[in-house]
């Protein structure tokens, strides 16, 4: 009986530790034109699974968004870049949405106003779903700069 506490335990840190992540991040940095870099992010994307685009309208599903903390080292040059997503009609929201399967690419372009290393910090919030269910996401990147 003094046990039963413990098996309890160990089930739901056991069902914790197998949460679905359906969507993995990794961050790159590329150096362009004078003082200027591109911030890639890479979304591989498990098998059955999708992202949704930036690019969604209202009423539908929740788009990636991409929130940089501000930081006077740097300013970023428009908007985070996709590449082309899937367009479909999907019935669950009943309208065309935009999304990208097994692996895709965001870039972020930023201009550096001083020449000392530092960090570009931010999240991405994101929704992926299969066919049976839609799991919300955020991602927390850091990236240096040198």
């Amino acid at each position: 009986m003094k046990k039963l506490p413990f098996l309890f335990l160990f089930i739901s840190l056991s069902g914790f530790s197998q949460m679905l992540e359906p969507v993995k991040w990794t961050t790159s940095i590329e150096k362009n034109l004078n003082k200027q870099y591109d911030i890639v992010f890479t979304a591989t994307i498990q098998e059955g699974w999708h992202l949704y685009s930036q690019h969604l309208e209202e009423g539908g599903p929740l788009p990636t968004i991409f929130k940089f903390e501000p930081n006077n080292n740097y300013q970023c040059i428009g908007k985070p870049t996709e590449q082309e997503p899937i367009e479909v009609f999907e019935e669950v929201f009943e309208m065309n949405v935009k999304y990208f399967e097994k692996k895709t690419v965001f870039k972020q372009r930023i201009k550096i106003k001083h020449n000392t290393p530092f960090k570009v910090k931010g999240e991405i919030t994101y929704m992926s779903c299969n066919k049976h269910q839609c799991l919300p996401g955020q991602f927390n990147f850091e990236i240096e700069i040198p």
